[in-house]
This record gives structure tokens, sequence and C-alpha cells, in this order.
């Protein structure tokens, strides 16, 4: 999978795959060089006050106890109340609100969509900061105004390491063993575990970082995915196969659930999340469910009118909050494709697989390619399907 547009500077994809990627940090230098942010500190503290914005202030000290989180959405009367120093505004999922994110995240696309999270905005006053702590994932901690400083650690961790009964999970101690300055443009990568604190400096300049986060489900969500998917499975079908013993031995002790009784049940049940596994679905349903309110447009166009604007030269534009993937199941011969798109499933044929990959892989698929997918008539069907419940929208629908 190639990028032209990297972010990793002189580390091409290969190498950072191979020896970084969930294995070490890495820090990038002028990652995107003459990068400019393309918010400010007041914009930020304005999207807080709105209700669909996911949004935090982190307060060192001056709270009702240390490292108090407050959540939005906030009054503008709050951030004149907020002290000069040690405190920080952070914004959640800005990818989905402001485009300019969404198009920045495009550049991270190396890692496969389904492994992308969000972009987090971190505003912070001088001395502010979330203190030391650690991700159970991976992040892209790109600086994009002013200037943080960003030490590591890679200590060894427990629980009771963590200062108790507080809302972020903030070391009770840190030793840095690395630290360094990051100005506009520099990026650090930071794998799953690395305890790491960024604090921001008193440079003059509003200290604004932008991380980008990768989504890693734990495997208590994993299996419980999987299970539900069972169950709604078992809940649409008629009749349901119900546990049977018919060559049940004689026992001692009928207060007792006998090795026999419990080999056979956890060979039925092994054998249910199997074939489960086996058809290969449940896991892209997972992967791709979005919040209800998910913002779809409703474009109804024709299926005319979607080819006539295609063919006009308008560019698609795929909605930030369409989460759309597919996998390749060679086990049956026809319906080969199985196209994911917030949570549901559908099955395609093998044919369909050009414009199926389109669609999946770009947020903005280029205009030559969709060109070629469209000269098939069951391919048109399928792009403008997805027009028409809001997954694309051309430009000018902005």
């Amino acid at each position: 999978m190639q990028n032209n547009n990297s972010p990793l500077g002189n580390t091409s994809l290969e190498i950072f795959l191979e020896e970084f990627w969930q294995k070490q940090y890495l820090l990038i230098p002028n990652a995107l060089p003459n990068f400019k942010c393309p918010i400010t500190a007041d914009e930020m503290a304005g999207l807080a006050c709105e209700a669909e914005i996911e949004s935090r202030i982190i307060l060192e000290h001056a709270g009702e106890h240390p490292w108090q989180c407050r959540h939005g959405p906030f009054e503008e009367s709050e951030f004149s109340q907020l002290p000069e120093s040690n405190w920080c505004l952070l914004l959640q999922s800005c990818n989905l609100h402001l485009n300019a994110f969404a198009k920045l995240l495009d550049q991270f696309r190396f890692i496969p969509n389904w492994r992308v999270d969000d972009i987090m905005l971190s505003y912070a006053a001088p001395g502010g900061s979330v203190g030391p702590h650690t991700d159970n994932y991976d992040v892209f901690l790109l600086q994009a105004q002013g200037t943080r400083r960003w030490e590591i650690s890679s200590q060894s961790l427990c629980d009771s390491d963590f200062l108790p009964n507080l809302d972020l999970k903030i070391l009770k101690s840190f030793k840095a063993e690395q630290s360094w300055q990051l100005t506009p443009g520099d990026m650090l990568y930071l794998p799953p575990g690395i305890a790491h604190h960024g604090i921001a400096e008193d440079d003059g300049d509003d200290c604004i970082t932008i991380s980008i986060g990768f989504r890693a489900p734990n495997y208590n969500e994993l299996s419980t995915a999987l299970l539900n998917d069972i169950d709604q499975q078992q809940d649409s079908k008629s009749q349901f196969n119900f546990y049977s013993d018919p060559k049940f031995p004689l026992q001692d002790n009928s207060g007792e659930i006998s090795s026999w009784a419990l080999e056979r049940i956890n060979k039925i049940v092994r054998q249910e999340i199997s074939d489960k596994i086996n058809e290969n679905d449940w896991f892209g349903k997972y992967i791709t469910q979005v919040d209800e309110s998910a913002q779809l447009l409703e474009p109804q166009l024709t299926h005319k009118q979607c080819l006539q604007q295609l063919a006009s030269g308008q560019h698609l534009v795929r909605n930030e909050y369409s989460k759309l993937a597919f996998t390749q199941n060679d086990k049956h011969k026809e319906n080969q494709i199985q196209f994911y798109c917030n949570g549901k499933v559908e099955y395609y044929a093998k044919s369909l697989l050009p414009i199926i990959s389109l669609a999946c892989n770009h947020r903005y698929p280029p205009f030559e390619l969709t060109n070629i997918a469209l000269e098939d008539k069951q391919a048109e069907l399928f792009l403008c399907h997805l027009i028409n419940l809001g997954h694309f929208y051309f430009e000018q629908d902005l």
C-alpha cells in the first residue's frame, strides 16, 4: 500500500511498519513541512460550546481536586474564568466536523481504514497537559502551533502505578528517559503502552497539538461482538437448534453436571462459534458500526442525475461519518465480496471488486478510476445507491 503524501519523513512506509509500528517510538522532525494549523484557539473554544462536539477541560491545580476533568459542552463564560496556566482543552473526533482534519487523516491511510479511529485536538495553556499517562492504542502526535515538550518512559506499569479515583489514568510518578521539543510540523509516533507526558511551553504562541489515534478493540469487546452477532443470527431464524443428548450415559449422582455433558456442551458451543467465525462477516459488521447520530446527507438524486454529475467531472467525497470496508471470501462461487457499511453487510459478485475497492479505499475517489469503474452497469447501480444513501456526495453539495 503506497502513499505519495506520507508524513513519515525519510522513513519509508515499509520500514515504519516493519520496525516501528506497535514496537517503538519514532520522532519525525518536520514531518509536514510548512504546516499551518487549520484552527485557532478561539475557534476551538467555540466548538467546545457546541453540543455535538465531545469536549473536555483538564485542570491540573485549579479544579475541585488535582487533575479535574470537566466535560462539555461549555458556556463561553467558563473560558474567561480559567487560570492563565496548567490547563488544556480537548476536542474529540474533529475529522467528523472539520474538513481540514478529514483531509489530514487521509495522509495516514497507509494503516488500513478499519484501524483508524479519529483526530483529537489539544489546546494547552502554558504548562498545560493531561498528565503523564499511557494509551492502549497507537498515536501520532503532530505539533500544529506553538511548542510542546514531550517526555517518554518505557517503564513497566501496573494498575497501582496510577493515581486512584480520577477520571483520567495519570501516573503517580514519572521519570523521563527521552525528551524533545516539538514545533509546528514536527511529529512523534508512540506505540501502545509507552508512558508519555506532553507539556505546553510558554513561547508566546498558542500551543495546539493534533493527535491521530488508531482503534484497538480489546479481546473482551471482540468476543462480545462475536457472541452478540451469533445471538442476532439466532433471533432471525424461525427455528432454533436445541441441545440434545441421545446417548446420555447413566449417572451415579443426579445432582452432578458430568464431564461427559460438559464436554458435549463445550463441543457444541465451540462448533457454533467456529461456524460463525468461518462465515467471516461478524467482524466487518462490528468494526464498521457508527454512532446512531451519524449525519448522512440525503441528496435524493435519480440514477440518471448521478451519472450526469459524474460525467460532468464533479468529484465525489465520501462522508466522514461513513465507515466502509470489504472482505473477499473464496469459499463461495457467487457473492464472493462481503461489503460492510456502517455495521451492515451485503454480498456481491467478484466482478464488482473494482468499484467496491474504490469506494472503500478512497475518501476522494479519483475521477479517472470512477469513470473506469462505471463502465459496468452493476457498478453504476452500486455507486449511485451509495450516493443516494448519503455515503458519498458531490463537492458542490458542501
